[in-house]
């Protein structure tokens, strides 16, 4: 891959431009941090370029609402190619079930468990290296502002994470097409550290 690629360019700006919540350079939860962040762990890893597009642009679908979906995946389909928006599709967080209802947390926790069993290899590399950006910045506000940052009346709760990391763990172990034992390995270690934290104690 050349070290300037256009596409990814391109799927920054398309996200920074389509994204339904003002995009804030001095927001430590921006879409386009979170999704520089997770285009640089990809690199990291050797992944390729549409991949890399391709988490770049799950952020912008995570975020927007039912009504934009379809329209929102033929823009993508047109000016990115199948392959990434069909990995687009698989990695997104699955908000809403087929009535367009949306999902309790839980609900859609379990059905992205049941998708990444079938998923391509990656569609994985995309929601590990989403999951490692969120857990990494969970980490580093805890150790600057303390555990009691994190909110015990939130969603999820910390029983809730805990089981979430779990999940994903086995799931990625157990996966019969997905080896990478170096990100693996650095999400577990990841989530043990946080576990640690929050619970005051072992894994």
């Amino acid at each position: 891959m050349a070290v300037y690629s256009d596409r990814i360019h391109h799927a920054l700006a398309f996200t920074a431009k389509h994204y339904p919540e003002r995009v804030s350079r001095y927001d430590g939860h921006s879409c386009l941090i979170r999704a520089s962040s997770t285009a640089v762990i990809l690199a990291r890893y050797g992944a390729d370029e549409s991949t890399i597009v391709a988490s770049i642009l799950k952020l912008l679908v995570d975020a927007c609402p039912y009504a934009q979906q379809a329209t929102l995946a033929e823009d993508l389909h047109r000016k990115f190619g199948g392959p990434v928006a069909e990995t687009v599709k698989a990695a997104a967080e699955p908000r809403f079930d087929v009535l367009g209802r949306e999902r309790t947390w839980k609900a859609c926790r379990l059905e992205h468990l049941a998708r990444l069993m079938a998923a391509a290899p990656r569609v994985i590399d995309v929601c590990v290296a989403d999951e490692l950006h969120r857990v990494g910045t969970g980490l580093t506000a805890i150790r600057r502002l303390g555990v009691e940052y994190m909110d015990p009346s939130g969603v999820p709760s910390t029983e809730d994470t805990l089981w979430w990391h779990r999940s994903l763990l086995d799931a990625l172990r157990s996966h019969d097409r997905w080896r990478r034992d170096e990100m693996l390995a650095e999400l577990h270690r990841m989530m043990s550290d946080l576990a640690s934290r929050l619970q005051g104690g072992a894994w």
